[in-house]
């Protein structure tokens, strides 16, 4: 039986509180802040902070992505190879 992954756009407002609800925050400047108030880095570019408004909250657990197609095609490939190795 193959999972099904499932994604659903929120606007900016639900994103910041369905991260602020997991322990995370938004700066003035829309960039997300982990739990010990720090900006997060981009996996895809490392000198780029996230922004709350590009960011993706990967379904199924708290994981933030870049929301661009190479980010989001990493990480459902992953998804795959570790669902088929267990």
């Amino acid at each position: 039986m193959s999972h099904r992954v499932q994604f659903a756009e929120l606007g900016l407002p639900e994103r910041i509180l369905l991260l602020k609800a997991f322990d995370y925050d938004v700066d003035e400047d829309g960039f997300i802040l982990d739990p010990a108030g720090f900006r997060i880095h981009s996996n895809e570019i490392p000198y780029k902070y996230l922004r709350a408004e590009d960011a993706l909250l990967a379904p199924g657990s708290l994981e933030i992505l870049d929301g661009t197609p190479t980010s989001i095609s990493k990480y459902l490939r992953e998804k795959v190879e570790s669902s088929a190795i267990s």
